[in-house]
């Protein structure tokens, strides 16, 4: 053999030694003698670790300790709102668009039943808090005791561990509407889930309202401008914390932040399946709710709910100003749809405007067994009305 034939086989026989014990591997030994030896026992696949049930209460959380004292409610804010320095709690994130997401984890001072009746959102008066100090009452006031901002990371990592402690693991998805402060918000955020006894944890979506009722048009399009943030969120963030059930309340201009997230969903997208959306008193285009954003909504959660009302000056002004029906309208032209459940809630007495129902005992026990129990509006205390071949729900109202 010559120098290169030899230098050539020292090359290529690490390789053919491979290709042996690959042989070897996967071909039945052979004796010496030329006797075949029993077939080696097929290789045993280890089966893949069974996934391990997230961590949830032996029982719901519960609220009675606002029968005689005080309690304190964290909830999970996402913001669009720009990071304001501030002594004051409840000032920490200011009217300003940062167009980028912010989270914190806030504490919210609930006043006990004692102090205040179901609905009821008492906050501390002009002669209490100044400039100079800020001394709010815990046994007889609303008020923001804490905000610790957090990064996206630790946002999902707080809001599982607060999910632990209920025993339904649910996950409410907020986003209030029109002329509210990053407080007002916090504070009825907090509000509905001890008044309605929400075994969940609350995630508060607020988008840069001015909280000025003569800044409607700017409110409109700030309004507008979050959905793309807000769709971040509810396909990301609150999933991420791996939730029982994912609800959706939007309120007034809050249904515009909504909306606008909807719309800009594919076909192919990830966002995960609500258990219940709810609008309550949503200034919205009917037309465009209708034939846009219900159809993308439809096949996404397993209950939709509307609240409208006959009574509501604000959502009147709004038709006025946009010259088009708001789906938050009730009376003759209520927008009743298939697959939709659509509540008159003209019987219920609201604010002074017919605008915000979070105030009415009525109003809460009929969102506590629609967000709390699942349960459809005919095993609620509603009365069923024809339409054609539709239906929709009404109140039985308030005395008035």
């Amino acid at each position: 053999m010559t120098q290169s034939q030899l230098r050539l086989a020292a090359r290529l026989a690490p390789a053919f030694l491979l290709a042996g014990c690959a042989s070897a591997a996967s071909a039945p030994a052979t004796a010496a003698a030329g006797a075949s030896a029993p077939s080696a026992a097929p290789a045993v696949i280890a089966a893949p670790p069974a996934p391990v049930a997230p961590p949830h209460a032996a029982v719901p959380r519960s609220y009675s300790g606002l029968d005689s004292g005080a309690a304190r409610i964290t909830i999970f804010v996402a913001t669009t709102r720009r990071a304001v320095q501030s002594e004051r709690p409840g000032d920490r994130f200011g009217p300003e668009d940062a167009d980028s997401l912010q989270f914190a984890a806030v504490g919210v001072n609930v006043p006990p039943y004692t102090a205040r009746g179901t609905g009821e959102l008492p906050r501390p008066s002009s002669l209490r808090v100044n400039a100079l100090s800020y001394r709010p009452d815990p046994a007889k006031d609303f008020f923001i005791s804490s905000v610790i901002p957090v990064d996206s990371a630790r946002f999902v990592s707080r809001l599982a561990t607060d999910l632990a402690a209920t025993k339904s693991r649910d996950v409410l998805v907020f986003v209030h509407g029109f002329n509210t402060s990053f407080e007002d918000a916090s504070l009825r955020a907090a509000q509905i889930a001890a008044d309605i006894g929400f075994d969940g944890s609350v995630v508060l979506f607020t988008w840069p309202s001015a909280g000025s009722v003569s800044s409607y048009v700017r409110d409109q399009q700030a309004a507008r401008n979050a959905g793309f943030h807000l769709l971040r969120v509810l396909r990301g963030h609150a999933v991420a914390a791996l939730p029982g059930r994912l609800n959706l309340l939007g309120h007034s201009m809050g249904s515009e932040v909504i909306s606008k997230a909807l719309s800009l969903v594919a076909q192919s997208d990830t966002i995960p399946k609500f258990t219940q959306v709810v609008f309550a008193a949503p200034d919205v285009d009917a037309r465009i709710f209708r034939r846009e954003i219900f159809p993308k909504l439809e096949s996404r959660a397993a209950r939709i709910s509307l609240y409208a009302s006959d009574d509501d000056e604000a959502l009147r002004a709004s038709r006025s100003l946009n010259g088009v029906w708001r789906l938050g309208l009730g009376g003759d032209s209520i927008t009743v749809i298939k697959g939709m459940d659509t509540i008159d809630a003209s019987r219920v007495k609201a604010d002074v405007l017919g605008h915000t129902l979070f105030g009415n005992q009525t109003f809460l026990a009929d969102l506590a067994a629609l967000l709390g129990d699942g349960r459809a509006p005919a095993e609620r205390r509603l009365l069923a009305v024809r339409r054609g071949d539709l239906q929709f729900w009404r109140f039985r109202g308030d005395a008035r």
